[in-house]
This record gives structure tokens, sequence and C-alpha cells, in this order.
């Protein structure tokens, strides 16, 4: 993933090893902004500024949620199993499943906290 600040690259961190954040919630954290009471020695919350201008997913970032999203679901043993073993509509069901998800890691700009992703189910 790719931080922007005001238009120039700001940070990169590879999703899958050392996200800064991953979650909205998390995020916005991020673009809080602190003011210290040194009479506390406390940082109090003063609003809210957007900081970070622009958060770029990368296709290795949004492959990486994809899979997990797959093995979730379907872990690679389960998927095996089926394939080895399961019904004709226990295969169409998981195959549909994976296809959904790999379509949405290469769309055009997927983004993991839109909800198209969580909406992508069994």
């Amino acid at each position: 993933m790719k931080i922007y600040y005001n238009g120039e690259l700001a940070a990169t961190y590879d999703y899958a090893t050392n996200p800064p954040f991953t979650t909205p919630a998390e995020f916005n954290q991020f673009t809080e902004v602190h003011e210290y009471n040194p009479e506390t020695d406390e940082f109090k919350v003063i609003g809210n500024e957007a900081s970070i201008t622009t958060l770029e997913w990368e296709k290795k970032d949004t492959d990486y949620i994809a899979g997990k999203k797959i093995t979730s679901v379907y872990p690679e043993y389960k998927q095996l199993n089926i394939l080895r073993n399961g019904t004709d509509a226990e295969k169409t069901k998981m195959q549909t499943y994976i296809d959904a998800v790999r379509a949405w890691a290469n769309s055009s700009s997927p983004d993991p906290w839109d909800g198209t992703l969580d909406a992508i189910t069994p």
C-alpha cells in the first residue's frame, strides 16, 4: 500500500507483512491531529484533518487480501477435498465463490474497505 501526503509519496508498506493499519478505523487514527497538554502529560485529539491525502492499494496487497478471503472460507485442504470427493454442487459453489473473489481482485480498482469484497459470500 502506498500512502500519499499532499500529493507526495510519504510511505510504502507491504500489507502482507507489515500493514500500518488493516481497517478504516485504524486508518482514521492516522489522520487524527493531537495536541500535547504538559499539565496533564496527555495527548488530546483536537481534530481529524486528512493529513493522509491518498491511500493507494497495490496489486500485491489486494491479491493478498483476496487470498485471505478465499482461504478463510475454503482453506487449501478443504479445496482439495471438494475437488477430489465433493459433489458437483459443492464444486460449483466453491468455484463460483473463488472466481468472484478473484474477479474483485482483478478489477480496475479494488478497494478492500468499500464493502464489495465483504459482499461476496459462498
